[in-house]
């Protein structure tokens, strides 16, 4: 079925309800989403090792609907319905826009996988049911000087890990716990992370299997979510997450809009978030990406002295499932290009088994990734500036890119001057 189809035969995508229950170390959510009277979906999310310090159960509620609302894509993407309808609770305007933004821009991806024309103005409505209920207001938090930091299994999420662990009592949070995600904490000294089950409802597999729409979704504004529901859970004052610079380059231009895979890792998404916690949720908790004044390239190289990681990390999403690299994928070779000018090629070997950039059948990749073909590979890479500078200096020994690279730092405007401080002077003895 196209979506044309779809969008025709179910026109409404709700948010009927949620529920959660808050344990002595745990709390678990369910969330229920329904396309008219053919399908309902029941979502889960299970927090586990995690304390609840000074709040009562209702003062979480807030934040329990909204995670509800973060993970509505994963479902609504399945039939694209023209209306979202939200009947577990009431969205004002101010956060009407701000969804509507993270779909427009989080599912761009989708949009062009698809074949979808998102552009016409009522494209997507996303308002409250017929009966709607009071809405949350802005309320204070019991806070603590501790920080979330959401753990993937990356060099990225390492690096703020090890930094910070010097300065600030931190909970690591690892979503779906990998081998890798969980060795890394253990190695910054996190053996108990929070650990977070998110189990996607079953149907929603069947339906993809039958034909209906598939795609990827803005997982990071989910990530963002979970962190934020635990953060009000267990007092932390920040959440530290470990987006780049890099993530702010788009991949294509597709009905006249810049189509990024990284949107809900960019600093536009940040600053929304940021701004809708502060203005409909709470003023007490902070989200700030960490490593946002870095590159990749440059983040690399503070992640070359952090060698005790070199065989536990893992960023490749092909190999997740087996906790190894594939070493043909664009995160594989991004990772190999910007770790290279800092380390040598018997390092890059030990890690992935071989030097990607020297696989014959890497070479169309990397030609996209320098920006030589239609398309940006859709993953986590490196921007276009910084695949040319690396491969200038890997194949020419040309350090003037590099060194310049080097000499950049970008305001991250939601990052309190305290961190950029912490960051910048780790930086400068790298």
């Amino acid at each position: 079925m196209n979506s044309a189809e779809l969008r025709r035969k179910y026109p409404v995508f709700t948010y009927k309800d949620y529920s959660y229950r808050l344990g002595t170390d745990s709390l678990e959510t369910s969330f229920r989403y329904t396309t008219g009277s053919d399908h309902s979906f029941t979502h889960k999310i299970v927090f586990e090792n995690i304390e609840p310090v000074g709040q009562h159960p209702e003062q979480i509620e807030p934040f329990v609907f909204n995670l509800g609302l973060a993970e509505m894509p994963s479902y609504w993407k399945a039939t694209a319905s023209p209306t979202i309808l939200v009947e577990a609770g009431t969205i004002r305007a101010g956060q009407e826009a701000f969804w509507h933004r993270l779909f427009m821009g989080g599912m761009g991806e989708y949009f062009y996988r698809n074949d979808i024309d998102f552009t016409p103005p009522d494209f997507l409505q996303i308002s409250n049911g017929d009966n709607p209920k009071t809405p949350f207001e802005l309320m204070a938090i019991a806070t603590l000087d501790s920080i979330i930091v959401p753990v993937g299994g990356g060099k990225d999420s390492a690096v703020t890990l090890e930094i910070l662990r010097q300065f600030m009592p931190i909970y690591s949070l690892v979503i779906n716990p990998q081998p890798a995600s969980l060795e890394v904490s253990a190695l910054a000294g996190f053996t108990k992370p929070i650990t977070v089950k998110r189990v996607i409802d079953p149907k929603l597999i069947e339906l993809n299997e039958q034909g209906y729409l598939n795609g990827h979704v803005p997982f990071s504004a989910s990530v963002a979510f979970m962190a934020l529901l635990a953060a009000a859970t267990d007092g932390s004052k920040y959440i530290a997450v470990s987006n780049e610079r890099s993530s702010d380059e788009g991949n294509i231009e597709y009905l006249g809009h810049q189509i990024n895979h990284q949107y809900s890792k960019s600093l536009e998404f940040e600053t929304d978030f940021n701004n809708y916690i502060h203005c409909h949720l709470t003023s007490d908790i902070g989200y700030f990406s960490f490593l946002r004044p870095l590159y990749e390239l440059q983040i690399a190289k503070l992640f070359a002295s952090m060698k005790k990681y070199f065989d536990n990390f893992r960023s490749c999403n092909k190999g997740r499932e087996t906790n190894s690299w594939c070493g043909r994928c664009p995160k594989c070779i991004s990772i190999a290009l910007t770790l290279l000018p800092w380390t040598d090629e018997s390092t890059i070997t030990n890690i992935f088994g071989k030097n990607p950039l020297k696989d014959p059948d890497n070479q169309q990749t990397i030609r996209e990734m320098q920006g030589l073909e239609k398309t940006k590979p859709f993953e986590c890479v490196t921007t276009f500036e910084e695949a040319r500078v690396c491969l200038d200096f890997i194949e020419n020994g040309m350090t003037e890119g590099v060194n310049e690279f080097l000499s950049r730092w970008g305001a991250n405007p939601n990052m309190p001057d305290k961190f950029n401080e912490i960051l910048r002077k780790q930086y400068e003895y790298a």
